[in-house]
């Protein structure tokens, strides 16, 4: 068993098919490392489900306000008293053992950046005429070199993705600062993963965290994110709703033959299983389907539209 290393992750009612798909991909592949799940409102089934995977521990705790459980990394992160602690969201699973890329080269953190394409995706809504396709809003900058108050000049022109990082005991003061700035700059009545009325922190917990990449002296330096580059061991995240246990997308269609191979070998484990969610059951694998698709050239048709409305209008801010 593992004693260096701890994956966390954070989860609710409505993500406890997630924790338990990522707990059980890892014990599937062989990972033996410590598994920590900061568990918010849980049932008495969740917790009796989430407890059955190996060499996990839960640590119930409560919502004090509306604000997502993605802006409660920090928490999670701090259960965990290893000299590596990997961050994974209760939405990720595994291909394979990953346990060898859990590492900090050169004392950095492992995070992975968004390349160009990606932040022209994400931040089309808040370009202006002076922005440079691909880069980060010069008004978004702006906002957090004034919360942050720290240097000057922004170290950073691209984004980084918090669904899954590396540290080790030296970030630690570093992670305590995001938190300490999330509850400085997201109000406590923000809902959902993502708020739009903030232009600035509308990615809530990656918003800050990339704001003090930029303007904090505190940031550490990043390593090159490993868990994306070999099919074999690769972390899979389902970033965009609906999430698998919901209703299958796309994305969710490709794995769905691996999602009923981990289900089929927690069973055989004898690991404490909730009732199947629609989406995973046999008989409705054509409708999943039917209706991935239909919602798949739904979704790339509104975005097209948006995005041509978006081009035009950005040159009359």
């Amino acid at each position: 068993m593992s004693t260096t290393k701890t994956v966390v992750t954070a989860c609710d009612h409505n993500f406890v098919w997630g924790a338990l798909l990522l707990g059980l991909s890892m014990r599937y592949h062989g990972m033996d490392c410590a598994y920590h799940i900061l568990a918010y409102d849980l049932t008495p089934e969740d917790i009796r489900v989430l407890s059955s995977l190996p060499n996990t521990r839960l640590f119930p705790t409560h919502k004090t306000d509306t604000r997502s459980v993605c802006t409660q990394k920090p928490m999670a992160i701090a259960t965990a008293d290893t000299d590596i602690v990997v961050w994974m969201d209760a939405d990720c699973i595994v291909s394979g053992n990953l346990e060898k890329l859990f590492v900090t080269p050169d004392n950095k953190l492992q995070i992975r950046k968004r390349q160009p394409e990606e932040n022209a995706t994400i931040f089309r809504n808040y370009y202006r005429a002076r922005d440079e396709y691909g880069k980060i809003p010069q008004r978004i900058l702006a906002t957090w070199q004034q919360d942050v108050g720290d240097l000057k000049s922004p170290r950073i022109d691209t984004v980084y993705q918090s669904n899954c990082f590396v540290l080790n005991r030296s970030h630690r003061d570093f992670i305590s600062l995001w938190q300490s700035q999330m509850l400085k700059v997201i109000p406590s009545d923000t809902e959902g993963v993502y708020n739009k009325s903030s232009a600035a922190y509308f990615m809530t917990d990656e918003s800050v965290l990339s704001s003090l990449f930029a303007f904090s002296s505190q940031a550490p330096q990043t390593a090159k994110y490993l868990m994306d580059i070999e099919p074999d061991a690769t972390c899979i995240h389902f970033g965009l709703k609906p999430k698998p246990w919901q209703a299958l997308t796309l994305q969710g269609l490709r794995h769905i033959d691996y999602i009923d191979t981990l289900i089929n070998w927690g069973a055989a484990e004898k690991i404490f299983l909730p009732a199947l969610p629609a989406s995973f059951r046999l008989e409705n694998r054509k409708a999943e389907y039917r209706r991935a698709h239909l919602r798949n050239w739904g979704s790339n048709l509104r975005y097209n539209i948006s995005t041509a409305l978006r081009a035009a209008l950005r040159f009359l801010k």
